[in-house]
């Protein structure tokens, strides 16, 4: 237990602490304790103001939050108050980089302009590159043969077209696709198996967000086929939870076309696929 001298020692303290406000050095030597006795006695009191050791780096602290507020990232407010990247990180990482501020703005203006000019020369290289494939490739194919048509014509179909099966029978020619230059291909086929462009029936298939009616016209204008061969287009329902890409101005829709009275023609395609899967 405490003597009373003790006590009236640490009361003196309390009171020496707080009004002159002494410090700890002028404390022990007047009670003649030790740091230790002296901190016991003093728990709780807060120590003079003058007494406290300055942070040099307040200041720039201050400053970075000041940046920081004003859309300033991290590796840039580092860099302009001379810290370390740690440092600003350690002083900021509770205040999240808004993004729309004028500063941010800016820089992510710059950084878009800056990757741009990056990848020109690289996307025109490429491009330059694609076009003098496209141009090798196209020497090579030549101009098709009829039997050249017949042959891809039966692929293509094959892929792309509608096709018989044991449980639902289905004799008949119906291709549908959105590459108005895969169904210009598969015309030049029919042609040349006897059937004209204008014997055949043609149904646009879109969803009801788009203008069912503006697609048919670029299709008919597309193909080079009357207006008038065009039936009513089937409208796909759109559902809210699919996140569909081909939404835009060049969205058409798929075209079906279906070849009346084409039993015998839809076995002459089964015919050649049955050859070319026997010779590969």
């Amino acid at each position: 237990m405490p003597s009373i001298f003790e006590e009236d020692s640490r009361a003196e303290a309390r009171r020496l602490r707080v009004d002159p406000g002494l410090s700890l050095s002028q404390l022990m030597k007047h009670f003649g304790v030790g740091s230790a006795t002296l901190t016991d006695w003093l728990r709780g009191v807060e120590p003079p103001a003058w007494t406290r050791r300055p942070n040099a780096k307040d200041d720039l602290r201050m400053q970075a939050l000041a940046l920081r507020a004003q859309g300033w990232s991290v590796n840039d407010l580092a860099i302009e108050i001379g810290v370390a990247k740690s440092t600003a990180h350690a002083w900021v990482k509770h205040i999240p980089l808004d993004r729309d501020t004028e500063r941010a703005r800016r820089k992510q203006e710059h950084a878009a302009v800056m990757a741009a000019g990056r990848w020109d020369a690289k996307r025109e290289e490429r491009d330059r590159r694609q076009g003098e494939v496209h141009a090798e490739a196209g020497e090579a194919v030549g101009k098709l043969s009829d039997r050249d048509l017949l042959l891809v014509g039966a692929a293509v179909y094959w892929c792309e077209g509608a096709k018989s099966k044991p449980w639902r029978r289905l004799d008949r020619l119906t291709f549908i696709n959105s590459d108005p230059g895969l169904v210009s291909l598969f015309l030049r086929f029919l042609a040349v198996c006897g059937r004209s462009a204008e014997s055949v029936d043609y149904r646009v298939h879109i969803h009801e967000t788009a203008d069912a009616q503006a697609a048919v016209e670029w299709w008919a204008a597309e193909l080079g086929v009357p207006r008038e061969l065009f039936q009513r287009p089937t409208i796909k329902r759109h559902a809210p939870a699919t996140r569909r890409a081909n939404t835009g101005s060049d969205y058409h829709g798929c075209l079906a076309v279906s070849v009346p009275r084409s039993r015998e023609l839809y076995w002459r395609v089964e015919g050649v696929m049955a050859a070319l899967t026997r010779l590969a």
